[in-house]
């Protein structure tokens, strides 16, 4: 009998022990998830943010360089881009903010059903806000890049015709010989040939 108790206390301090050591194993393994996911939502918003920047810049430089004078039926084309690009730049700008509350909410849940048994935990509104606002933005930037990409398309299938006369406007500006003397009209002789002064002998003393 004493022996059969001590077997089954054997047992159970087994088990007891590889419960713990599950659990740690999974409290260890769910902190490094979530640091791995919180250094890829991080590196996303940096991408998203520098990529949404260079196109805006470079959608500028593109107008100021190469298309200086744009053909007024893509004008359309190149504000709703910027519109676009603009709308993208503030939706992750909004993400920042809207994580930011996510992670404050969560705190502030977790303080709750802390102390309140009874606590039911609500969802999380911010965070649906943060996944919103990061599909958002994709779209966004990603629908600029199209409008910009037509605006681009068509000013350099149309840019043959400016940058040919910005070509001959710069050779006619170029060394033009001077015009040949006119001729002397038939009422007038033309005037004799001066002769050149003679030097006077110095006299000698």
């Amino acid at each position: 009998m004493l022996n059969g108790c001590r077997l089954s206390t054997v047992a159970d301090e087994e088990l007891h022990d590889t419960a713990q050591n599950a659990h740690a194993l999974y409290l260890d393994e769910r902190k490094q998830l979530i640091d791995a996911a919180r250094e890829s939502a991080r590196t996303f918003d940096k991408a998203v943010l520098a990529f949404g920047s260079a196109v805006f810049g470079f959608s500028i430089a593109f107008v100021k360089d190469i298309a200086p004078k744009p053909a007024p039926s893509t004008l359309n084309w190149l504000a709703a881009s910027w519109l676009l690009f603009s709308l993208g730049l503030l939706a992750i700008l909004l993400s920042f903010l809207f994580s930011h509350r996510a992670c404050m909410f969560e705190i502030e849940a977790g303080e709750n059903a802390l102390v309140k048994r009874d606590y039911k935990r609500k969802k999380n509104p911010w965070s649906i806000a943060t996944n919103w606002s990061n599909g958002l933005c994709v779209a966004f930037l990603f629908m600029g890049l199209l409008c910009w990409s037509v605006f681009a398309l068509q000013n350099l299938s149309q840019g043959d015709t400016p940058m040919n006369e910005v070509q001959t406007s710069t050779e006619k500006k170029g060394y033009s010989p001077p015009p040949f003397p006119k001729p002397p009209s038939q009422g007038q002789t033309p005037a004799p040939p001066t002769a050149p002064p003679t030097a006077r002998p110095t006299p000698r003393k």
